[in-house]
C-alpha cells in the first residue's frame, strides 16, 4: 500500500506539472497573441514563418523608399513650378519688349526685371532641403550654382548623376533631379535670360523678338523635367499601392502560422486551470496520507 500510494503521489505531481506547463504556455499564448512563440511550438511552421516576417521588413523597406521618393520629388515640384513661372514672366517680357513704342528706359526697366528673375532662379537652383541641395546630384553638401563676379556667367558645380533608391526587387528610380539637367542641359536657362537683357539693352526689336525661341526652348525644357516627375510620382503610387497589397497577402498568411485563436485558447485555459486544481486537491490529499493511516 505504501509503494501504490508513492507511485501514485508520482503520478499526480508529474501531471501536475504538465497541467502547469501547459496551462503557463496558454497564459503566454493569450498575451502575446502568439501560437508559436519558438521554434519548439511548431517546427513546421518556423520556416514559413522567418521567410514571412523577413518578407514584412523587405516590403516596408520599399514603401518607405517609395515615399522618400515621393516627398524628394514634391519638394523639387515646388521649386520647378516657379522655375516654369519665370520662364513664363521672362516670355512675357520679351513680347512686351519687342514693342516698338517702348522707349530705352521702358526697355532698361524691362531688362532690370530680367536681371531680378535670373537672381530668383539662382535662389531657386540652390534650393535646400533636410540640409541638402535638392539639384546638386551626388555633391549636395555645398550650392551647386554660383555666379561668377563681373561676367555674371553662372557655373554648375554639382554632378550630372541620379542618386538611385530600389524600390522593388531589381527596381530603382532616381531620387533627384539634377541641376544640369533642368537648368543647363541642353539650354542653359541663366544664359537665355542674359541674353534676353542683352537684347532689351540693346535697344533693337528684331534683336529681343529673337529671344523668344529660346526661351521657349528653355520652358520646354522645364516642362519636360515637370513631366518626367509626375510621372515617377504616379509610378510611386502605383507601387505603394501593389507593396501594401503583397503586406496584406504576407501578413495574413503569417497570421495563419503564428497567432493563436484565441477563443480557443481562452477555453484552453479554463479547461487547464479546472484540471491543475482538481489535480492540486488530489495531490494534496494523497500526501497527507502517512504509513498510520494504512495500518489503522
Amino acid at each position: 500500500m505504501i509503494i501504490t500510494n508513492a507511485s501514485a503521489y508520482r503520478i499526480l505531481q508529474n501531471n501536475m506539472t504538465q497541467d502547469s506547463s501547459t496551462l503557463n504556455q496558454l497564459y503566454i499564448e493569450s498575451s502575446s497573441g502568439k501560437a508559436v512563440t519558438k521554434p519548439s511550438d511548431n517546427p513546421s511552421a518556423v520556416g514559413a514563418i522567418i521567410n514571412g516576417n523577413s518578407d514584412i521588413v523587405t516590403g516596408q523597406r520599399y514603401i518607405t523608399n517609395c515615399q522618400n521618393v515621393q516627398n524628394n520629388l514634391t519638394t523639387a515640384e515646388t521649386a520647378i513650378n516657379s522655375v516654369e513661372g519665370i520662364m513664363t514672366s521672362a516670355k512675357e517680357i520679351a513680347v512686351e519688349g519687342a514693342n516698338d513704342s517702348l522707349t530705352p528706359s521702358d526697355r532698361s526697366t524691362l531688362a532690370n526685371q530680367v536681371s531680378q528673375l535670373k537672381d530668383s532662379l539662382l535662389g531657386l537652383a540652390n534650393t535646400k532641403e533636410n540640409g541638402k541641395y535638392i539639384f546638386a546630384g551626388y555633391n549636395d553638401q555645398t550650392p551647386p550654382f554660383s555666379e561668377t563676379p563681373v561676367t555674371n556667367v553662372v557655373n554648375y558645380t554639382g554632378t550630372s548623376d541620379h542618386q538611385m533608391i530600389e524600390v522593388s526587387p531589381g527596381t530603382t528610380v532616381a531620387n533627384n533631379i539634377t541641376g544640369s539637367d533642368l537648368f543647363t542641359s541642353p539650354v542653359d536657362l541663366f544664359a537665355t535670360l542674359d541674353n534676353l537683357t542683352s537684347a532689351l539693352n540693346s535697344g533693337d526689336s528684331a534683336t529681343i523678338s529673337a529671344q523668344l525661341t529660346p526661351i521657349e526652348n528653355a520652358s520646354n525644357q522645364v516642362t519636360t523635367q515637370l513631366s518626367q516627375l509626375g510621372n515617377t510620382s504616379s509610378r510611386m503610387d502605383d507601387m505603394i499601392t501593389m507593396q501594401q497589397s503583397a503586406q496584406v497577402t504576407v501578413k495574413s498568411t503569417l497570421s495563419q502560422n503564428q497567432d493563436a485563436d484565441l477563443a480557443t485558447v481562452l477555453s484552453n485555459i479554463t479547461q487547464m486551470e479546472t484540471s491543475l486544481q482538481a489535480t492540486m486537491q488530489v495531490t494534496a490529499r494523497v500526501s497527507n496520507l502517512s504509513l498510520i493511516n494504512y495500518l489503522s
